[in-house]
């Protein structure tokens, strides 16, 4: 008898260390170093996921064009 129930514990614990199927890959975080303004020595260290890093510069980018779209037409500053 108890080698039926250590059998059938065994079986049951097997189903479960079997990993998922597919797993999707982490979103790998990316450190990068800035100077800081004022400072000639010191940097300071930013990390973001890539997907984080992606979003962050297609808004510095949607800012940016916003910001040429808004100047064409106007005279330079101070004429």
């Amino acid at each position: 008898m108890s080698h039926l129930i250590m059998a059938f514990l065994l079986l049951g614990s097997g189903a479960e260390a079997t990993p998922p199927a597919s797993t999707p890959p982490a979103d790998p975080v990316i450190c990068k170093r800035f100077d800081e303004t004022g400072s000639l020595a010191r940097k300071r260290k930013v990390c973001r996921t890539k997907s984080e890093w992606s979003k962050a510069t297609s808004e510095l980018q949607d800012s940016m064009n916003r910001f040429v779209e808004d100047r064409r037409g106007r005279p330079p500053p101070g004429n």
